[in-house]
């Protein structure tokens, strides 16, 4: 019996030695390593716009009227037209010059209506000849495309952003982008919307129709020598609280940096109070659910 256990006890102890070798380094389970993609945090300047809906008027438009009351005898004036100063529009009629049309009379009773400035026929009220009409009685409106001013209706809380002089940017799509002046700020507020009128002045060659719906954007703020990061490195929490940033350290380690955000807009992201300098990367692409001090590489 008592070999019996000195045999077992021997037993054991082999297999528990054998247990405990090392096992070959091939062997060992890697951990897989993520690839990531980075940029370079940089300095600068960034700025943050409010943006608006506007749309383009006509401030000088010209009522034409007839002199005297007759019969439209000649149109020359079409719907949309632009038109020179003194260019014959309407000749007119007279009653006694059209009951002698067939006699000598010539060209007494008849009254040319011209164009009183340059600009677009966007009203045409009389559209054919024949017509009869009275003593000033309207025939078209004339309106001055060079005066053409971009309305907008800002919210009164943003009063203090803008005065007459104020430059913003006009924005018609994403290839299309001009300057543009406050030229006149109306001093009365919609009562409903509590908006006030703004009249801005646009710096284009481009020739803007009425009624054309573009986009103001107005500087509300303007941060210099700021530490930017591109808005793709920004990693938050689910409540959105709190924010950070993955910095790379020796191109293979990830290291979480918290920061606070400041000005932001499409592109970047003003990162305030964060430690990062101009010769740190930040990942870009891949650092979702990475932890603190996690083993990266560097896609090239």
């Amino acid at each position: 019996m008592r070999n019996i256990s000195i045999l077992f006890m021997a037993y054991m102890t082999s297999f528990l030695m054998i247990s405990c070798v090392k096992k070959d380094p091939k062997e060992v389970e890697q951990t897989p390593v993520v690839t990531v993609k980075t940029a370079p945090v940089t300095f600068g300047e960034i700025d943050n716009k409010l943006s608006f809906n506007g749309k383009t008027v006509y401030l000088k438009k010209n009522l034409v009227v007839s002199p005297i009351a007759g019969y439209v005898r000649k149109l020359s004036a079409k719907f949309g037209d632009s038109v020179s100063k003194g260019k014959l529009l309407f000749e007119i009629q007279t009653k006694e010059n059209k009951a002698l049309e067939n006699s000598t009379s010539g060209n007494m009773g008849i009254v040319n209506v011209l164009a009183p400035s340059h600009g677009v026929i966007n009203v045409l009220n009389i559209t054919e000849t024949g017509a009869y009409v009275v003593e000033g009685a309207p025939l078209c409106t004339v309106a001055e495309s060079s005066d053409v001013m971009v309305q907008l209706n800002l919210p009164f809380e943003f009063n203090s952003l803008v005065k007459a002089g104020t430059r913003c940017s006009l924005i018609l799509d994403k290839n299309t982008k001009f300057d543009g002046t406050v030229y006149r700020i109306l001093p009365t507020v919609d009562e409903a919307n509590q908006t006030q009128q703004i009249l801005i002045k646009p710096h284009t060659n481009k020739p803007l129709p009425e009624n054309l719906n573009l986009a103001v954007e107005i500087l509300k703020a303007r941060h210099s020598g700021s530490c930017l990061v591109p808005r793709d490195a920004i990693m938050t929490n689910e409540t959105q609280t709190e924010f950070w940033v993955m910095k790379v350290v020796d191109n293979k380690l990830a290291i979480k940096v918290p920061i606070t955000k400041g000005i932001e807009n499409d592109d970047q992201v003003e990162a305030v109070s964060s430690g990062l300098t101009s010769t740190d990367r930040v990942i870009i692409e891949g650092a979702y659910g990475l932890n603190d001090s996690t083993v990266i590489k560097v896609a090239k």
